[in-house]
């Protein structure tokens, strides 16, 4: 099978990981090749040391605090066998649409030249993660333009085109936005045989306070959600399509016919398996 490249864009470094972790960690055991990718340094969300200054008032040390958080994206990334990581280290105190950012992107994917991009939920009402989504459909057709002494992506596909996106279909807050724009799965992975190294990935994040229980209380909600139980499974990554698919023929998964094959036992022993007993 043709190996895939996929470029993985999210709106801070803990959220490459959160929301499609489990499924890039499986596509590189298989050979594909991915590109983790923030525009953001994501102090905004640097919960100790925000802590430390409104207890103490104290001015944190900018750089160094930056540094930890791209050093935890790397070594979570490392967790999952992934390498390629593209810490763009911008600011996102206010986040805006910036052509600086829609640049690099569009770099990145002239780069790479990915057959799938992953992103946040377009209407996501985490301001940052929308506007990575928005700079990520930007930097798409500046790549496809003409940019002199830039990397060239035809419609940003390798071939020539458009690459598939997939958004987050997990919704990360619950408010009365994110009712107004149901996200409903076109695709289901299941990630149950890499859930822990998820949850050490995940453990990676110490800034922002991801202890080993908190982690396995924030994945078992996530990933062992409403589609996962009804997929019969314990643990899945949630998706969004952007474009539908061209096949010959109908398409049937043969993974899932081959779950539903299951005897009942075996599908109540695999439904039980919970990370929180770990």
């Amino acid at each position: 099978m043709e190996k895939l490249s996929i470029l993985n864009v999210g709106g801070h470094p803990k959220d490459l990981i959160q929301y499609a972790g489990g499924t890039l960690a499986k596509h590189v055991a298989r050979g594909d090749k991915v590109c983790m990718l923030t525009p953001a340094t994501g102090m905004t969300l640097h919960t100790k040391a925000l802590d430390s200054f409104r207890d103490k008032g104290v001015d944190p040390d900018m750089k160094s605090l930056i540094d930890d958080r791209k050093k935890e994206l790397i070594d979570a990334s490392e967790e999952l066998g992934i390498n390629d990581v593209r810490f763009l280290g911008y600011s996102d105190d206010v986040p805006v649409v910036d052509k600086r950012i829609v640049n690099d992107i569009a770099d990145v994917i002239g780069e790479v030249q990915p057959n799938i991009i992953i992103t946040h939920w377009p209407y996501d009402s985490s301001p940052a993660h929308a506007v990575a989504t928005q700079m990520t459909f930007l930097a798409i057709e500046a790549a496809s333009s003409m940019r002199p002494g830039k990397p060239y992506a035809p419609t940003g596909g390798v071939t020539g085109e458009m690459p598939q996106i997939f958004y987050h279909a997990t919704a990360g807050r619950t408010n009365v936005i994110e009712s107004l724009a149901i996200r409903i799965p076109t695709t289901i992975i299941d990630i149950s045989d890499v859930i822990k190294k998820k949850t050490r990935a995940m453990n990676k994040f110490k800034s922002q306070i991801h202890s080993k229980g908190d982690t396995r209380k924030v994945l078992s909600a996530l990933d062992g959600n409403i589609h996962s139980v009804h997929a019969r499974i314990p643990y899945a990554e949630t998706f969004v399509a952007h474009n539908p698919e061209v096949y010959e023929f109908l398409p049937l998964s043969e993974y899932g016919r081959k779950l539903a094959s299951r005897s009942r036992t075996e599908l109540h022993e695999s439904m039980s398996f919970m990370l929180m007993d770990e």
